[in-house]
Formats: structure tokens, sequence, C-alpha cells
């Protein structure tokens, strides 16, 4: 699948679509989990940072869940920082350790992300062969991000009265490592750990450079 981009973006495409965005967001750090990609079943470390403010207006995680949803909770790292601020300090310390990942939830604040803390974030995820995901709930204004997508909840086609894989309508905004502008469906297979879905784009281009269109995009 190629290289992994330092730094990329999940946007919800409306107000509504916030467990969507959340929900691409996990299933996306997994896919570019770089102990995953290097051969580990599970990959590396992946640190969720958010601030407090956020778990009081989405819920705290629910750990079963999360395990359902195909997360190895052994490496799951939860910080409730008490500010944004600090929330972005944990992504900066996570993104130096060898083989991790750092989710980061971006909350409605007086004081929103700047350029600057972006391009900080993928200097250092740059250094140390890592990689930084964005969960933007701010608007997402400019920003360093090599990709950035835009997430809105798809119907999902379970079996009668049982609820069925996670779907997604995804839209890719920006690609520094190739094509932007289309959008598509992705089904999420938490056992397989991977996308499942005809896609009318490259998905892969964002997630590295390689020009091919696959099938699937596999973790």
């Amino acid at each position: 699948m190629g290289s992994r981009p330092p730094l990329s973006e999940i946007l919800p495409a409306a107000p509504g679509d916030g467990a969507a965005a959340l929900g691409f967001a996990l299933a996306w750090a997994q896919a570019l989990s770089p102990g995953r990609r290097d051969g580990g079943r599970d990959g590396g470390l992946i640190v969720w940072a958010a601030p407090e403010a956020s778990f009081g207006e989405e819920g705290v995680p629910y750990a079963p869940g999360l395990a359902q949803y195909g997360l190895a909770l052994e490496r799951l790292f939860l910080v409730r920082a008490r500010s944004q601020a600090d929330a972005l300090w944990a992504a900066e310390q996570t993104l130096k350790i060898p083989a991790a990942l750092a989710l980061v939830t971006i909350w409605q604040t007086r004081k929103p992300l700047s350029l600057t803390a972006t391009r900080r974030l993928l200097l250092i995820a740059e250094k140390h062969r890592t990689a930084c995901v964005l969960l933007r709930f701010d608007g997402g204004a400019a920003s360093a991000a090599w990709a950035r997508w835009r997430v809105r909840a798809a119907p999902s086609k379970g079996a009668n009265r049982e609820l069925g894989a996670p779907a997604f309508n995804i839209e890719l905004l920006r690609n520094r490592a190739g094509p932007a502008g289309f959008s598509t469906s992705l089904v999420w297979n938490a056992h397989a750990r991977t996308f499942n879905k005809s896609m009318d784009g490259d998905l892969a281009a964002a997630a590295g450079d390689r020009p091919a269109a696959p099938r699937r995009l596999s973790a």
C-alpha cells in the first residue's frame, strides 16, 4: 500500500455525522498503524488523546465496543486531557515512540488549531516515521495534513433485525500523494480489519503513493 501519510485529517460532513467520523478515524488509525503495516497482526501502540470536554459531549469510549470494532485493547492508550493543548502535547510525545500512532480529537475551542501546530505534528511524525490522525470537530481550518477526508454515515446492510458492518460515505478533499476530489463508500470489516468496497477512485493514494485502484484497502 506504499508509505502511509504522516499526518491525515478526518472531518464529519455534518453535525450528525460525528459518530461516523469517529468510527472511520478508529478504522483508519488501525489501517495506518506502523506495526501492523510492518507485519504485526495488531500493529503498534495507538494513543487516542482528546480533551475532556469532548468526552462530556460524545461520551466515554466503551471498551467491549472498541474490541468488537477490531481494536486490540492492549495496544490502545486513552488520554483524557484537561485541554486541547494537553492533547496535542500527548500526541507529540506519542509520535516519538517507534511504531506508534497518535489519534487526536480536535474539539471546538475559543483558540482554534493553528497551522503551526499541525506542522509540528507533521515534522515529528516524519522524523520518527510514525503517523498522526486528527479527528476534527472544529470545521477543519488551514492545516499541514497530507490527506483530508470528509465522512458521513452510510446505510449498513445487515441481516434482518441484525446490525450490519459499519459503512461510510467518504470524500477525499486533499491528497498530497495523488489525486483528490472523489467520493466513494466503504464498509469496515472488524474481523479482518479491512475496508471492503469497490472504489470510484484511488483510495490507496491517500495512504501512500501507489497509483493502483484496489477493490480492498487492507490494514
